[in-house]
Order: C-alpha cells, then structure tokens, then sequence
C-alpha cells in the first residue's frame, strides 16, 4: 500500500471515535426531512473546523449546505445526507423500544452515512496537504432524501455542476457497488382543495361540501385508477399519499385539505403517464366537491446514468477494504435481537458477503434521488452493509434494523465506507487516466441518452409546508402554513 493511502486510513483511525460520537447524536436527534436544524448544522460546522468554506441555506432549503476546500486540481465530490424517517423511532436495543411514539428515527442509518462522508473529505483533505497532492474537494450536504427533494433542487440551481466526480455511498442490505442498474425515478406532488364560495351557505352549514371530501374522494380514485396504469403496474412501479393537511374540522367543514402523491416508474415516459392520471383524479375529486383544486409539484428525480470506471474503481478499493471489521460486542447486540425476536441465536448474526455489482439488485433498485448527480459528473455509489444475516423463512422487524443504526454495527459500517470513499478518492488524484477515461464514458453515454434537471426555474422547494416535524409548545406558529 502506498504512503499516501495509508496517511488516509490512518487519518480515519485516529479519528474514528469523533466520528461514531457524531452518529451516534444524529441518531438521538433524529431529525426528519427539511427539517434537519441540529444535524444539517453540525456537519456543515465541522466541515468549517476542517478548514472547508461553507455556505448554509443553498437552494432555498435551509438545511441544505456546500463545503469546499483546495485552490487547484480536479474537484472531487462527496455528499452528505442526514434526515430521519418518521415513524422508525427506536433506541438502541435488540428489542423493540421506541424512543418517542409514532416518533422519526433511523433504519438505512443516514445518522452514519453524512457523517462518514464528512470524514472521508476531511481525511482525503489531510492526505493531499501531508504528500503535496494538487485537488480540490466539495462535499454538498442534501437533506431530505427520504422525500428525494434536496438534490434535485441543488443539481437544477448548478450546485452539482464543477465537479470531475462525485463518490456516493449509502447504507445497504449488500455490500456492494452499483453497476447498470441505478434507482428509479421519484416524483411528487401536493394536491390542496379549496372551498372559497360554494352555493350551500357558510362553512359552518352541515350542507357546506368540505375541502376533506374532496381529498378523501381523490383518494379513493386514485386507488380505483391503479389497476388501469400500465405505466404503474410494471416492475418497479409504485404509489403512495400523505394527507398532510385535513383543515380545521373540529366544529365546521374544512375550507382547505392537501394531499401528497409520490409515484416511483422505471423511465420518464412512465412517470409522465402517470402523473396526467392522478391530476384527472384530483381534478374530478375537485368538480365534485364543489372546491378548486391547486397542484403543486414537490420534486422530480431522473434515471440514473451509470459509469463502469467509477464503478470498478470503487469496487477496487471495497475488495482492498473488505467487509466492515465487525466487533464481538457488535455480534453479541445482534445476537440478542435474535433472541428478542425467539430466534435461536447463530454464530454469525451480521450480513458481511460482498456482492457482485451485476448481482446486487438484478433489474430493479427503488426510487433515490442520488441519480441527480449522475448526470453532472462521473459517479459511483458504494453500498456498505449493517444488515442481520439472512435466515431462511424470518423477516426481521424494522425495529431491529433501527437498533442497530444506535450502536457499534453502524460504527463499523461507516468506517468501511469512508475508508472506501477515500482510498478511491486518492487513486483519482494519483491516477489522472481514471478521470480522464471515466470522463470520456460519461460523454459517451450523454451523447446517446440525455435528461436534463426536471424542475422547472422559479420553482421553490417546499420547505414551508407541514411536513412531520418536531415542535415546541407553546408555540407562536400556527400548524396550517399561509396559503
């Protein structure tokens, strides 16, 4: 092993404590999307003790931030995400044990996964001023993944623009690389009913129709249409809603309801198609209601353009890495989860197979909005496993998965993955041809197929509405944002 890339690991070794305390707060503080205050925070300050210049509040979404470093070289990126998903509350136990109630938590451990890629810039901004290597990093933090919002915003405002490669990783089942097949597409939007005059009196009138009539009525079409999507019943198509807001129906009807639909398809075509259905949907829902009904488009997420000499490279340095070096006490959690679960514990509790790219997801990867970066620069997504080994005919609960992002499992994890990042990172510096020929498929494979950003300029992100957040009472807010 070169000098340069043991000044990298060892960098991540004698650091490695900061970095599982790190997670280990995000994880308490467990923060859910476009609302990531502390922990969007907290990063974008130690990127700033790091000696980066960082800029908070980019695209309009006050948790979002950019951090760079370096006057001269190629730009090598690395991104950072941090949201919680709300619903997964856990503590870090092997049983089941919320920490608060129908509470955010962590199960795919972005608690780790921002703060590894921190530490990856900062140990391959170390290595590069210890050997007088020429570069430049920026590491961009992009909240809200889980509603795939941050980069899509980022990457149309040319945040992702400028860089020679972007390194990703996130959390898996596999340990593993991305190869041909990437996430499928994501788009969302929110749907508000309104009742401004209606011929049967005031909102008070039991004859007054409701804007939650019309919401509940979207609903149910939307549900009567699933069937008669061909572009949602092929693989990998899928739907969902959110009723974000039902008014103020305590003593009246509701003059005002919004519903969230996201709809993932494996092209743009098909993502296209289904949306013209669901906008019939409300609009009908809407005439029948008696109300107005106003579409507003949350996010929008391309394909994925993949990139085989990334991918080798980072399936490289994974081989080199191996597995995460997972400790007894680590197998000892796990094997208590286990027992929670009436399992008979097993030697090797914890998932450390390294797979095959062309073997990790077949032909089919769910909705992530990572593929943004694809269409800027040269990319590769790494996946790093903290997954219970697989026994046959069991399905281990969501609260096992949760435990585990809290304790010493997704500690190992993290480490592999930024020791993977940055090794890769210091062989595109110490090996120009890399970029050079990653760069040249990049072109190539634009040339034949091309998506340029999917939202439209003007376009703000919805950082405003009433997403599941934490609050402090008493408030001043009002729970309904202005309309």
């Amino acid at each position: 092993m070169s000098s340069t890339r043991r000044s990298a690991l060892s960098w991540l070794h004698e650091t490695s404590e900061a970095m599982y305390a790190m997670s280990d707060l995000l994880f308490k503080w467990a923060e859910p999307g476009l609302r990531e205050y502390k922990s969007g925070k907290h990063l974008a300050e130690y990127m700033k003790k790091q000696g980066f210049a960082t800029e908070m509040g980019i695209s309009g979404m006050p948790t979002a931030f950019n951090s760079t470093w370096g006057e001269e070289g190629p730009v090598i990126g690395f991104f950072a995400e941090y949201d919680a998903t709300p619903g997964h509350s856990q503590l870090p136990v092997p049983y089941e044990a919320p920490d608060v109630p129908y509470g955010p938590g962590f199960t795919d451990a972005h608690n780790m996964l921002g703060v590894a890629g921190c530490f990856a810039a900062a140990s391959l901004k170390h290595t590069i001023m210890e050997h007088g290597l020429k570069a430049r990093i920026r590491l961009l933090g992009t909240p809200a993944e889980k509603l795939c919002v941050g980069k899509p915003f980022m990457a149309r405002d040319g945040w992702f623009d400028g860089m020679d490669c972007l390194l990703a990783w996130h959390p898996g089942g596999p340990t593993t690389v991305l190869g041909e097949v990437w996430p499928r597409t994501y788009k969302s939007k929110v749907y508000s009913f309104k009742v401004s005059a209606a011929f049967e009196g005031q909102s008070g009138a039991v004859t007054y129709p409701g804007a939650l009539d019309a919401a509940v009525l979207m609903y149910n079409n939307v549900n009567m249409m699933k069937e008669h999507m061909p572009a949602l019943m092929r693989r990998g198509g899928s739907i969902n809603e959110f009723m974000m807001t039902g008014g103020q129906c305590t003593v009246a009807n509701p003059v005002l309801s919004q519903v969230v639909y996201a709809w993932r398809n494996s092209n743009i075509t098909d993502q296209v198609a289904v949306e013209k259905v669901i906008d019939r949907c409300a609009e009908g829902a809407a005439l029948v209601a008696d109300c107005k009904v106003e579409p507003r488009v949350l996010t929008a997420v391309r394909t994925g353009l993949p990139n085989t000499v990334m991918k080798d490279l980072v399936w490289k340095n994974l081989q080199e890495v191996g597995a995460p070096a997972y400790t007894e006490e680590d197998k000892v959690f796990a094997r208590k989860i286990q027992r929670s679960m009436g399992l008979e514990p097993i030697d090797e509790p914890l998932y450390t197979e390294i797979v095959p790219p062309e073997k990790a997801y077949g032909d089919f990867h769910p909705a992530d909005d990572v593929n943004e970066f694809t269409w800027h620069c040269p990319t590769a997504r790494l996946y790093v496993s903290k997954a219970m080994q697989p026994i046959p005919g069991v399905s281990y609960p969501r609260w096992a998965s949760s435990a585990l992002c809290g304790v010493g499992v997704t500690h190992r994890m993290g480490m592999c993955a930024a020791q993977v990042l940055a090794l890769s990172a210091v062989e595109l510096i110490e090996n120009p041809r890399l970029l050079k020929d990653a760069w040249a498929e990049f072109n190539e494979r634009k040339k034949q197929h091309d998506e340029p950003p999917l939202l439209q300029e003007g376009l703000k992100p919805p950082v405003e509405l009433r997403w599941p957040e934490w609050v402090d009472r008493p408030g001043s807010e009002w729970w309904i944002p202005p309309q």
